[in-house]
C-alpha cells in the first residue's frame, strides 16, 4: 500500500508554498476560478520528496509509514514540474527537492512579514551551447571537453558555498586562458540547486535589487564596458539582508584600469568600503593549462574531423601550440589544432593561424548566405558586432534608427539571411583574439575594406563609447605589435567629444608594454593634435597623465634615471589640484629611493603628505611610502606615519592593510609586543581587509609566538591558514612549514 498524503497535508503544502509550484524556474500559479462562480480549479499537486511506496522514485526505506504521508515529504508542484521530477531522478534527487520547498517557504514567509503580493521571477540568466561545425574555438561548445581545472572549480565550489548573503569574486586573464569556459563549466555544474548563467543585457537592470527566490549565480562577463553599471550593481547587493544567496562572478582582463576604479568606487569611501567587504577574495588571475592538458584538447579538435591522431602528431601539434603561445592558453591548443589540420600546412606563427581561421570562417559564411546578400555587407555586419562585444538585434535595430547608418554598408534588421543566424552574426567574431584581427585586417587591406572599417568604427564609436573603449584595449593587449593598431584610435576630428576621445588614446599608452613602441609617436602627436584645437584644461591634464603612463613604462623597464627625468618634465606642466599631480610625485619619489637619493624622495612624499589638493588614498601612498624610508633606521617614525594613515577617512583597504602590517612589524622591532599583536587583531577583524591579506598577519603572529618561545600557541594560526583556500603561495607554503617543526606534529 502507497503511503499516501491526506487532504488536510495537500492543502498544507499548497498553502505553504502560497499556491505556487516550488519549482524555482516555474513559480507557476496553481489554482484560480472555474467557470462557475462557486467552483475553483486546482492544477497543482503534492507531490513526495521520498515515494510513498518502494520502488518509486527516490524511496526511502528509513523512513515510517506516518513520516512518508506527513507534510515534511511533500512539495508542491504544478503538474509538469510533478512529472518532471519523477522522470528524471537522477537531476532532481532528495536534496534539490527539499532546497526548492525550504526556498518557497521561505521566500512566502517574507512576503507575508513584508506584505509582499508577489515573488520575484527568476532573472533572465543564459547558458550557451553552440554546437555548429565552425565554433570549434567557442567556449560554449559542448563537444569540447573540459580539461582539468579541477582545483579552480573546487575554488569556485567554496566560492558559492561562503556563509555570505551576497558574494562577487573577480577572475582575470588574457584572451583565450580559458575564463568564460570555466564560468560555464561552473554553471552546468550547478544548475540544478543554482539558478546560474551568464547575465543578459536586457536583464542588468535588475540585478542590483535582485531579492532571489533561489541561489543564483550571475556570470558577468566583459566587464571593462559596463563598469559604471556593474559597480552600482555590486553596491546594492552589497547592502541585501535577504533572500537566497546571490553570488556575482566577474570576468576581465585584468584588474586594473579605469574601469576596475569605477566598480570599486573609490572616489566614493563609505560605498568602496562595502564593495569590498562583499568581495570573497582578491581578484584571481587564471593561468595556462598543463601540457597534457593540452595533448587532450588536440585529441578532441582532431575526434571532431574524424581524424585519429597518433602519439607522434600529437606532440608536434602540442609543440605547435607552444610555438605561438608559451603561456599555455586552451584556447591556440584549440588553434594549433585546426592550423595543423589543414591541408595547406602548418602556419609560421600566431598570427598566420588566426588568419587562415578567418578566410575559413568567411568561406562558409559565404557559402551559406542567400545569393541576393553582399558577403561584404556581413563582413560589416561582424565588424561593427565585433568592435561593440557584441549586440542583440534589438540594440542593433536601435543603432540603426538612432544614427546616421552608412548607406549601403549594412543589412536591415529584417534581411532574410536563411542558412545564416542573425544573432550569430552579431555576437562578432568570436574569440576576442581572432575578431581584433579580422578589424584589424579589414583596416590593412584595400582602399575600399578600410573605408568601411572606419566608418563602422566610428558608428560604434557613437553607439557605445564604453563598449568601443574596451574593445581598443583589448585588442591594444592581444595585437600590440599590428601596424593598423593607432588605426582604431582614428575615428575622426570628434569635436563634438574631443575629451572621450583623448582619455581613449590615453589609455592605450600602458597597454603597448614598452616604451620603445612605434605607435606611441602617433599617440602624443594625436594628442598634441587634440590639445591645440580644443584648448580645454581636461585635455590638457589627459596628456599630463599620458605622459606619467609612459614614464611608468619606462620606469617598469627599469631605467629609474630616465623615468625619473620624465617625471621631472610631466610635473613642470602638471597642475597641483589634478590628480595626477600626486601619482607623479609618488613615482618620482621612488625613483629617487633607488637612484640612491633618499632625501629627494622623502621630499617629494612629504610634498603630497602636505598637499591640501592631495586626496586620502594618495596621502594615504605617501606617507606608507615615507615609512618604509624609516623603517629600519628610524621604527618610531615609521610606526607615526603609518598612524596617520589609519586616521585618514578615505582609504582603502589595501592602504590600511600595509599601515597595520607594516606598523605591527615595527612595534616588535621596538619591543612593544601588545601593541604589535594589537595590530594583527585588526587586521583580522576588518571586514573589507581581503582574506589573503589576514592569513598573512596570522602566518606574522604565529612566527612571532614561535620566536618568543611558545611555538604551541602558534599551531591556531598555523592550521588556519593551511586550512584556508584564500592565500597567497608563499604564506601558505611557509605557514606549512612552520606546522611541521612544531613540537608533536
Amino acid at each position: 500500500m502507497a503511503d499516501r498524503f491526506s487532504n488536510a497535508v495537500k492543502v498544507t503544502l499548497a498553502l505553504r508554498a502560497a499556491g505556487r509550484c516550488s519549482n524555482p524556474d516555474c513559480g507557476a500559479v496553481t489554482s484560480g476560478p472555474g467557470l462557475e462562480p462557486d467552483r475553483a480549479i486546482n492544477v497543482g499537486v503534492a507531490a513526495h520528496i521520498t515515494a510513498a511506496s518502494p520502488g518509486g522514485p527516490r524511496y526511502d526505506p528509513a523512513l515510517t509509514a506516518a513520516e512518508r504521508a506527513a507534510a515534511p515529504n511533500g512539495i508542491w508542484l504544478c503538474q509538469t514540474c510533478g512529472k518532471l521530477i519523477d522522470s528524471d531522478v537522477p537531476r532532481y534527487t532528495m536534496q534539490v527537492l527539499r532546497q526548492w520547498k525550504a526556498e518557497v517557504e521561505r521566500r512566502a514567509a517574507e512576503m507575508l512579514a513584508a506584505g509582499l503580493g508577489s515573488a520575484d521571477d527568476p532573472i533572465e540568466l543564459d547558458l550557451p551551447s553552440l554546437e555548429t561545425p565552425d565554433s570549434l574555438l567557442s567556449f560554449a561548445n559542448p563537444h569540447i571537453t573540459r580539461v582539468g581545472r579541477e582545483d579552480e572549480l573546487a575554488e569556485l565550489d567554496a566560492f558559492l558555498g561562503t556563509g555570505r548573503r551576497f558574494a562577487w569574486w573577480l577572475w582575470t586573464g588574457p584572451s583565450g586562458v580559458g575564463k568564460s569556459r570555466l564560468a560555464i563549466e561552473l554553471c552546468r555544474a550547478v544548475s540544478g540547486t543554482w539558478h546560474a548563467g551568464f547575465l543578459r543585457d536586457v536583464a542588468q537592470s535588475r540585478l542590483g535589487s535582485l531579492q532571489a527566490l533561489r541561489p543564483t549565480l550571475v556570470v558577468v562577463d566583459y566587464a571593462a564596458q559596463r563598469g559604471a553599471w556593474l559597480s552600482d550593481a555590486l553596491f546594492q547587493l552589497s547592502q541585501r539582508d535577504r533572500g537566497a544567496p546571490v553570488r556575482v562572478l566577474v570576468l576581465e582582463r585584468a584588474a586594473s584600469g579605469p574601469w576596475w576604479d569605477t566598480v570599486q568606487r573609490l572616489n566614493r569611501f563609505e560605498e568602496s568600503e562595502q564593495v569590498a567587504a562583499s568581495s570573497y577574495a582578491l581578484p584571481r588571475a587564471l593561468g595556462g593549462v598543463s601540457r597534457g592538458d593540452a595533448r587532450s584538447l588536440i585529441r578532441d579538435v582532431a575526434a571532431q574531423a574524424g581524424i585519429v591522431l597518433s602519439s607522434t602528431n600529437v606532440e608536434d601539434i602540442a609543440d605547435h601550440a607552444e610555438s605561438i603561445d608559451p603561456s599555455g592558453r586552451p584556447l591556440f591548443a584549440l588553434i594549433a589544432a585546426i592550423d595543423w589540420l589543414d591541408e595547406n600546412g602548418v602556419s609560421a606563427g600566431r598570427d598566420t593561424a588566426l588568419r587562415r581561421l578567418l578566410s575559413r570562417m568567411d568561406a562558409q559564411t559565404a557559402e551559406r548566405l542567400p545569393s541576393s546578400m553582399p558577403p561584404g555587407r556581413v563582413r560589416n555586419l561582424r565588424t561593427l558586432a565585433t568592435a561593440l562585444g557584441g549586440v542583440s538585434v534589438g540594440e542593433y535595430a536601435g543603432i540603426l534608427k538612432r544614427l546616421q547608418s552608412p548607406a549601403g554598408l549594412l543589412p536591415g534588421v529584417f534581411d532574410d539571411f536563411q542558412a545564416v543566424s542573425v544573432d550569430e552574426l552579431l555576437d562578432g567574431v568570436r574569440p576576442d583574439i581572432l575578431g581584433e584581427l579580422y578589424v584589424l585586417d579589414r583596416l590593412a587591406a584595400g582602399s575600399v575594406e578600410q573605408h568601411a572599417a572606419m566608418t563602422l568604427l566610428r558608428l560604434a564609436w557613437q553607439a557605445s563609447q564604453d563598449a568601443y573603449h574596451a574593445f581598443v584595449e583589448r585588442t591594444a593587449a592581444d595585437h600590440r605589435g599590428h601596424g593598423q593598431l593607432t588605426s582604431l584610435l582614428d575615428i575622426g576630428e570628434c569635436q563634438e567629444s574631443p575629451v572621450p576621445v583623448a582619455r581613449l588614446t590615453a589609455d592605450t599608452v600602458p597597454l603597448l608594454r614598452r616604451s620603445d613602441h612605434p605607435a606611441l609617436t602617433w599617440i602624443f602627436d594625436r594628442l598634441t593634435t587634440l590639445q591645440e584645437a580644443s584648448r580645454q584644461p581636461e585635455i590638457d591634464e589627459i596628456v599630463v597623465t599620458a605622459r606619467f603612463r609612459f614614464a611608468n613604462l619606462v620606469h617598469g623597464e627599469g631605467d629609474a634615471s630616465r623615468a625619473n627625468e620624465l617625471y621631472t618634465a610631466a610635473l613642470a606642466d602638471c597642475e597641483p589640484a589634478w590628480p595626477v599631480h600626486t601619482g607623479i610625485l609618488n613615482n618620482r619619489g621612488i625613483t629617487w629611493l633607488q637612484l640612491d637619493r633618499q632625501d629627494a624622495g622623502v621630499a617629494d612624499f612629504t610634498t603630497v603628505i602636505d598637499a591640501t589638493t592631495a586626496t586620502d588614498e594618495a596621502r594615504a601612498c605617501a606617507l606608507n611610502n615615507r615609512a618604509d624610508t624609516y623603517d629600519d633606521d628610524d621604527p618610531t617614525a615609521a610606526v607615526i606615519d603609518r598612524t596617520a594613515v589609519l586616521k585618514l577617512a578615505e582609504t582603502t583597504y589595501n592602504r590600511r592593510y600595509i599601515a597595520l602590517a607594516r606598523r605591527a612589524r615595527a612595534l616588535w622591532r621596538l619591543g612593544k609586543h601588545a601593541d604589535a599583536y594589537q595590530d594583527i587583531d585588526t587586521i583580522l577583524a576588518t571586514a573589507d581587509i581581503a582574506m589573503e591579506q589576514k592569513m598573512a598577519a596570522r602566518l606574522q603572529r604565529a612566527q612571532w609566538l614561535i620566536a618568543s618561545g611558545t611555538p604551541a600557541s602558534a599551531a591556531p594560526d598555523l592550521e588556519t591558514v593551511t586550512a584556508s583556500n584564500r592565500n597567497f603561495d608563499s604564506v601558505e607554503s611557509r605557514a606549512h612549514e612552520l606546522l611541521a617543526t612544531l613540537p608533536g606534529r
